[in-house]
Formats: structure tokens, C-alpha cells, sequence
């Protein structure tokens, strides 16, 4: 094990990250020294920028994926190794919200037909005419 690689891991446990966090961070950052071949070190910001035109081209990754490899190289610079950078430098993708899905009035009206008792089907028309959402 590099000491670079002994310290990140040693940072990230100082800082209580999840194990899961800890385990994403290194597998992103592995993967981006295994893709310029040297170690992080001797990278720039426009590498970093250059490996997430990469994974969201080549890759073909999701923003969130792609958001968090920024997260993992941005801890790796800005903790690990104290590079003089901010945190406005490492550009993060926009993840689109979804919209919820919204039912027909047609289809409200089959659901409903689907509740066998009236005693039942009365306390779901109620909820869904208050506007009251599970989420």
C-alpha cells in the first residue's frame, strides 16, 4: 500500500465517513490514477476535468456517478493532499429532478373501482381528494 493511499484511507476514517463512502472514494480514485497511470500527485484540475468528459462519454456514466467521483477527488486534494484549491474549482454535474407520475382521471377512477369494500374505498377517495402523498 502507497503511503498516499495509507493516508486518504487514514483521513477518511478520521472524519467518520461511512464505510461504504470510504470504499466508493478509493475505488474512484484508484480508478482515476490507473487512467492517467501515475499518481494523483502529479495530476491538475483540467485531468480531473478531463476523466469526467471520460466517464460521462466513454463511460457513460450517471451525473450522480460522475458527482460522486468528484466528491472522491475533491476530498483527495483538498484534505489528503492540501492542494491550495477550492472547492468552486472541481465542477459537479446537475442532476435532473423527476417529475412524479400524475394519474388520469380515468385511471383514478379504475383504481378506485378496484376496492372491494365501500368502507375502504371511501377513506382512499378522501385521502386522494386531500391531497395527502405517501412521499
Amino acid at each position: 500500500m502507497t503511503p498516499l493511499r495509507k493516508r486518504f484511507i487514514e483521513d477518511m476514517q478520521l472524519r467518520n465517513l461511512a464505510a461504504t463512502t470510504q470504499r466508493s472514494y478509493l475505488h474512484y480514485t484508484v480508478e482515476f490514477s490507473k487512467f492517467y497511470n501515475c499518481s494523483p500527485e502529479k495530476l491538475d484540475l483540467e485531468a480531473v476535468r478531463q476523466y469526467q468528459l471520460h466517464l460521462l462519454h466513454e463511460k457513460k456514466l450517471s451525473p450522480e456517478s460522475i458527482n460522486t467521483f468528484t466528491s472522491a477527488v475533491q476530498f483527495l486534494y483538498l484534505n489528503t493532499l492540501e492542494m491550495p484549491w477550492e472547492k468552486s474549482n472541481f465542477i459537479r454535474m446537475r442532476v435532473g429532478s423527476k417529475l412524479p407520475v400524475v394519474l388520469s382521471p380515468d385511471e383514478v377512477a379504475q383504481y378506485f373501482e378496484y376496492v372491494p369494500s365501500l368502507k375502504y374505498r371511501t377513506v382512499l377517495m378522501t385521502i386522494y381528494g386531500a391531497g395527502l402523498r405517501i412521499s
